[in-house]
C-alpha cells in the first residue's frame, strides 16, 4: 500500500512550557495553527513508545494546500524523552532535517545570526553557493550564477536546510508564499542518513510507493567544496545519496542518504519524545500492519488528533508516522 501524497509532517518535539518559542519560531515563517489534541501518557506509550503527557499542534503554511505536504507538527511533552539531535552534523546515522525554499535567503540568514545566541548547542552554518553544472561555468555580468544558495540553521529545537534557487526553477518543489516577511515555502523535503556503507532506498520504493525524482538519481558526492561546507565535511568524506518522490507529487519529497566514512549512530535520538526534529509523517490509505511488510515495532492507535495513525521502524532503523486519510 502507497502512501498518499508526499512528506506530510514534520514532526518537532519540545516541552509543554516551551511552546510559545516553538509557534513564535513557525509563525515568523508563515506556519499557522489549524488543529490541536492530546494523548494521556498511557495513550502517548501505546503509539509513540514514550509514556509521558502529550499536546500537539499542527501547523500550515499556504504553500501547504498545493499538495496537503509540507506540514509541521509540533509535539509538547510533559517530560522529554532526552534532548534530541540538536546540532549534530548533518551526515550522522540518524540525522534528520527539515528544507524549505526561499526568495530571500540574505534576510532569513541575518535574522538567524543572532536567533537564540545563548544556546551552546547550535550552528548556522556559512552561505553556501552551489553551481548547478559540473564543472561550473564562470559567473560574469553577462552569465550570472546558476544555483543555489544555502544555510542551515540546528538548533536543539529543530534542524532546517533553507534554500534560495538562482537562474532556474523547480515548479511545485516547494510553493513560496511572497507576502511573507522571509518570503519562504512549506517544507520541500526530508532527510534521513542511513548507517556507512548500508545505502538502501528500496523499502522506500516498494512500501511507501516512493520513486526516483527528476534529477534526484543515486549518485556519489562530498567531494565538490559547496557540499563539503554545507554539510560539514573534510576532504574524502564522500557519500551516496538518492531524492525520493511519491509519483506525479513534486514535492514533499524524502532525500536518503548514507556516507562511506564512519559517523554515531543517532537514531535513538531520532524518535518520539525527543527534543527537536524527531520524526515524519505521511499519508496512506491504510495504516495497517499486513501495508506495511518488513517493517518492526508496529504500533496502532488514534493519535492525539484523533486521527487513526501507526508508528513503525523502517529496515534502515527510522521511525515513521503513517495517518490514515
Amino acid at each position: 500500500m502507497s502512501v498518499v501524497n508526499g512528506l506530510y509532517e514534520f514532526v518537532f518535539a519540545t516541552r509543554t512550557s516551551e511552546r510559545e518559542r516553538l509557534l513564535a519560531f513557525w509563525h515568523a515563517l508563515g506556519f499557522e495553527p489549524i488543529n490541536e489534541g492530546a494523548l494521556s501518557a498511557g495513550e502517548a506509550s501505546t503509539l509513540y513508545g514514550h509514556h509521558a503527557e502529550l499536546q500537539s499542534i499542527r501547523l500550515r503554511h499556504a504553500g501547504c494546500a498545493a499538495h496537503q505536504t509540507g506540514l509541521v507538527r509540533l509535539q509538547c511533552w510533559s517530560e522529554l524523552a532526552g534532548e534530541g539531535l540538536g546540532a549534530q552534523r548533518p551526515l550522522v546515522t540518524g540525522s534528520r532535517w527539515m528544507g524549505l525554499y526561499t526568495a530571500d535567503i540574505l534576510e532569513l540568514r541575518d535574522s538567524l545570526q543572532g536567533y537564540r545566541s545563548e544556546v551552546t548547542d547550535r550552528w548556522l552554518s556559512d552561505l553556501v553557493s552551489a553551481p548547478l553544472a559540473h564543472p561550473p561555468p564562470p559567473v560574469t555580468l553577462q552569465t550570472p550564477f546558476v544555483g543555489l544558495r544555502e544555510t542551515l540553521y540546528f538548533d536543539p529545537d529543530g534542524r532546517v536546510a533553507f534554500i534560495q534557487r538562482g537562474g532556474f526553477d523547480r515548479p511545485g518543489f516547494g510553493t513560496i508564499d511572497l507576502t511573507l516577511p522571509y518570503k519562504n515555502s512549506e517544507g520541500s523535503h526530508a532527510n534521513v542518513v542511513q548507517p556507512t556503507g548500508a545505502f538502501d532506498t528500496a523499502f522506500y520504493k516498494t512500501v511507501f510507493g516512493l520513486e526516483t525524482a527528476p534529477y534526484g538519481e543515486a549518485h556519489d558526492s562530498g567531494d565538490e567544496p559547496p557540499t563539503q561546507r554545507a554539510l560539514r565535511l573534510e576532504a574524502g568524506q564522500l557519500f551516496r545519496v538518492e531524492r525520493l518522490r511519491a509519483p506525479d507529487c513534486p514535492t514533499g519529497l524524502l532525500q536518503v542518504y548514507s556516507p562511506y566514512f564512519a559517523t554515531p549512530d543517532h537514531r535513538a535520538l531520532s524518535q518520539a519524545g525527543q527534543r527537536g526534529l524527531s520524526g515524519y509523517s505521511y499519508r496512506a490509505s491504510s495504516v495497517e500492519e499486513a501495508a506495511l511488510p518488513g517493517v518492526t515495532d508496529y504500533r496502532a492507535a488514534a493519535n492525539e488528533f484523533g486521527e487513526s495513525s501507526c508508528t513503525f521502524t523502517a529496515p534502515d532503523g527510522y521511525r515513521w508516522m503513517w495517518v490514515s486519510v
